[in-house]
């Protein structure tokens, strides 16, 4: 099937690493080793995943995702199968990867709109791809490369991190990020969430760290703040409120926004 969609825009960040922009709507990366390559995350499916990959490489291709968001795996219809950590590997993913949410998605989306990016780039699934659930201890091996998995619940249940030891690089999707979204169904408590950021924090301290979106590198001292604000969060509540509000703290561009009946864990 011959794609109208576009190649996407790339960069090498490391050696055999690469950043492939999806028209600013999501940040995605492509991991090579001497065997095999890895795409960790495949966006909205605005752009063309294949033909991008295959000007960098023509080594055999996986792809694996860091959440389970549409714009995290809205593009899995152009593989055949997209692995995803298992507790996010849910119903919840048709509705993720349906058409017409990730149309929604992109004509929502402003800096993808300045790239001439709209709705209309987004076509109808190559494949019904098959949503290979995995856990902590697999292992994406490369050939003289291999990816290991942290999971780090928070943004979704799901959200994992992946560690490239030979390059130096954890790539974390969102779960530590700018404006970080915790009220979206799937997200974890503000408690649940804190140990996963805490890892990222001290693990920033040796390795590099790329993100889904923006100005892709996560710096220790930023990581420090997003978490600083979590335990505020904990800090200034006692308990879950009965019913539901969208807060976000502190009040500027690039806090938390979270829901007042998921600050703590639920006891079971």
């Amino acid at each position: 099937m011959k794609s109208n969609m576009k190649i996407m825009p790339y960069e090498k960040i490391s050696e055999g690493v690469y950043l492939i922009n999806e028209f600013n709507g999501v940040n995605c990366y492509l991991v090579t080793g001497n065997e095999k390559a890895l795409l960790i995350d495949c966006g909205t499916g605005a752009g063309d995943f294949n033909a991008t990959v295959k000007e960098i490489t023509d080594l055999p291709l996986t792809v694996a995702a860091t959440h389970g968001h549409v714009d995290h795996i809205g593009g899995a219809g152009q593989f055949p199968f997209v692995y995803i950590y298992k507790d996010d590997c849910k119903r919840l993913n048709k509705i993720q990867t349906s058409l017409i949410l990730r149309k929604l998605f992109v004509a929502g989306n402003g800096e993808m709109k300045k790239q001439g990016i709209t709705a209309k780039n987004i076509k109808k699934d190559e494949y019904k791809p098959e949503l290979v659930p995995f856990d902590e201890s697999f292992v994406f091996d490369l050939g003289g490369k291999t990816l290991t998995v942290n999971h780090t619940p928070g943004h979704t249940v799901g959200s994992v991190a992946f560690i490239d030891e030979k390059d130096n690089i954890i790539f974390s999707g969102d779960n530590v990020c700018d404006a970080l979204w915790m009220f979206l169904p799937g997200a974890t408590s503000i408690e649940e969430w804190l140990p996963g950021a805490r890892w990222l924090f001290e693990m920033s301290k040796s390795f590099k760290v790329y993100w889904g979106h923006r100005v892709p590198k996560l710096e220790t001292d930023y990581i420090a703040q997003v978490i600083s604000w979590g335990e505020e969060i904990i800090k200034n509540h006692t308990k879950n409120s009965l019913f539901s509000k969208t807060v976000q703290y502190p009040k500027q561009t690039d806090g938390i926004i979270y829901r007042t009946n998921k600050i703590f864990k639920k006891v079971k």
